[in-house]
Order: structure tokens, then C-alpha cells, then sequence
């Protein structure tokens, strides 16, 4: 190789990084002037769906404050209105509450827009003419306890024991209520009392990836069954 010849080398050299230097970097701005320049109108409807966007990716500080309206979420499902039970054999008739004292609401119950079960509203039991013609919920006669029953995806993912005063309020869970001589069907909003109040009460449904459900019927500690007058 002549003398000229190895002086010209390294000056190749030299001059081809620098080629490739600049490649790479008009490469880079490039991408970056075209993601600057797709907006809204050029994104297909629908083509950015929930499972495309990462845990966590959106957070409250990378939304515009007032960018957001009513409009933008998940709309709330109406009140439903519940059937009610007759104790079985007619002799415990539940109402609305406003059907006893005006002013009152009706029970109701609807999922909110955060997939949480929500329970509002007042029902009252009466006697009816059948069965023995009394409405309670003592030992054998468990059923005039029953206000309705929550239709299975209102159910709460675990039984839920409530009181009230001296009452003794249950809303069964997927595997219902078993104590004794008590059975309670899955979906039960039963009281130990006349009336039964559902305002405040709010749970997560079956289902909910938030509570570990138990598919199957578990019976109650007999010291808390008495506790609560199931037993």
C-alpha cells in the first residue's frame, strides 16, 4: 500500500461515521416530526381500545383539568325495582315503604359506574291472610324474613351481616346462608324485623376482582348464628 494510499484511509474512515452519524440522526428526527403531526382525526374510532393501553399508562395528572365530562364516562345504570316475597305461604307480605308512610322510597337496587352494587330505599312487611297469618321470622318460619331476592349479578361476592338497632339484617352472598335449621337462597335480603332500610348499603358484586367469592354454601359459626338470632 503506498504512502498516500494509508493517508487516505483514515480519512475514509472518519468521513463514513460521520455519514452514518448523520443518517441516524435525521432518521430519529424524522420519526419524531411524524408522531408529532398524527392527531385525533387520523386515529380509525375504536382503534385504541382498553386492552392496548397500559396499567397505569393514564393518570390523573396527564388529563387536561375540564377535559373530561359526564358525557366521557360510563353512563349509571338506572334504579331497578325489586319483586317482592309474600313469606312463602302469603302470610308475610313486604311493600315499598312509601306504601305504609309516604315520603318513604321503595327499595331499589342498581350497579353504579364503578361495577359496586348499590342498594336504596325502605321495605316494610305486613301480615298477610295465609299461611298462619303472621308475619316473623322466628324459629321455622325463616321465609317472612325474605324482602326479595337480588338477581345473581347483584349478588354480593360474600354474605353480608348487618344490624340495626336490635335487627339483624343479611343480603346472601353467591352461596346463600346455612345455619341450622336456617337456609337462606343465594341473593336473600332478609331481616330479622318488620322493615328493612338499604340506604348506605353498597358492596362488590359476584364476580368482582376485588373480592375472592366462595362459590359454595359455608354454615355459620353457631356462637355468631345465635349472636345475630339465626339459631
Amino acid at each position: 500500500m503506498t504512502s498516500a494510499r494509508r493517508r487516505l484511509q483514515p480519512a475514509a474512515s472518519g468521513l463514513a461515521l460521520a455519514l452514518a452519524l448523520l443518517a441516524l440522526v435525521a432518521s430519529a428526527a424524522g420519526v419524531g416530526y411524524a408522531a408529532g403531526q398524527i392527531g385525533t382525526s387520523e386515529i380509525r374510532n375504536k382503534a385504541i381500545t382498553t386492552a392496548k393501553i397500559r396499567d397505569n399508562a393514564v393518570t390523573a395528572t396527564k388529563v387536561k383539568d375540564g377535559s373530561l365530562t359526564a358525557k366521557d364516562l360510563v353512563r349509571e345504570e338506572k334504579q331497578r325495582v325489586p319483586t317482592f316475597t309474600n313469606g312463602g305461604e302469603g302470610d308475610c307480605v313486604w311493600q315499598p315503604g312509601d306504601a305504609v308512610l309516604p315520603g318513604l322510597g321503595g327499595p331499589t337496587y342498581r350497579m353504579d359506574r364503578f361495577g359496586r352494587v348499590v342498594l336504596t330505599g325502605v321495605a316494610i312487611a305486613q301480615d298477610g291472610a295465609g299461611g298462619d297469618g303472621t308475619c316473623n321470622a322466628e324459629p321455622g318460619q325463616y321465609t317472612d324474613g325474605i324482602a326479595f331476592i337480588l338477581p345473581p349479578a347483584y349478588r354480593p361476592a360474600k354474605t353480608l351481616l348487618l344490624t340495626l338497632g336490635t335487627e339483624t339484617m343479611v343480603v346472601a352472598g353467591p352461596g346463600g346462608l346455612v345455619s341450622g335449621a336456617v337456609s337462606l337462597p343465594p341473593g336473600s335480603v332478609w331481616s330479622s324485623g318488620s322493615a328493612i332500610i338499604l340506604d348506605t348499603i353498597t358492596f362488590e358484586p359476584v364476580g368482582s376482582k376485588l373480592v375472592a367469592g366462595r362459590p359454595g354454601a359455608k354454615p355459620t359459626h353457631p356462637g355468631l348464628a345465635r349472636q345475630l338470632g339465626l339459631g
